[in-house]
């Protein structure tokens, strides 16, 4: 079988931008913005307190998008930010009560749903599909640190 790199490459960034677009209009129907949305979903799907650091790793938003929606959910009181003892300056963003009955009425579902998605695929069609993903984005990460588009392959 001939690999067609353009369709194949046209199609995998179609998919990429559907799935990006399911996400925005999830969170346009919970009226957050989209970084809002996953500061939430992370926030409640984190098995420990997160700090923006955390945030950012995970998210892959830029510092000052992830600061400006934990920013506006501590404004409205759905975040609180706390000092962890003996660092200089990081903080842990925690849930308060109203923002733990947010992200319950609105990520919380949409995590069910992928959960529900996810075993309509079946554990080795998604172990596959982490797998590939994951490979081929280390082919493409490598690939642009040899066309100069980022730092390296290490990034």
């Amino acid at each position: 079988m001939k690999l067609d790199a353009k369709a194949y490459l046209s199609e995998i960034s179609s998919q990429e931008k559907r799935f990006a677009a399911l996400y925005r209009q999830a969170a346009a129907v919970f009226d957050l913005s989209e970084c809002a949305m996953w500061v939430l979903y992370f926030l409640i799907t984190a098995d420990e307190p997160l700090t923006q650091q955390d945030l950012i790793e995970r998210m892959q938003f830029p510092k000052q998008t992830i600061n400006s929606a934990v920013s506006a959910l501590a404004q409205k009181g759905y975040v609180e930010l706390q000092m962890i003892p003996g660092t200089r300056n990081r903080k842990s963003i925690l849930l308060t009560s109203s923002g733990a009955e947010l992200a319950e009425g609105t990520v919380r579902r949409m995590r069910t749903a992928e959960e529900r998605a996810a075993k309509k695929l079946g554990a080795e069609k998604i172990a596959r599909y982490i797998a590939l993903h994951e490979e081929f984005l280390g082919a493409l990460r490598e690939e642009f640190g040899k066309e100069g588009i980022i730092g390296g392959a290490s990034e």
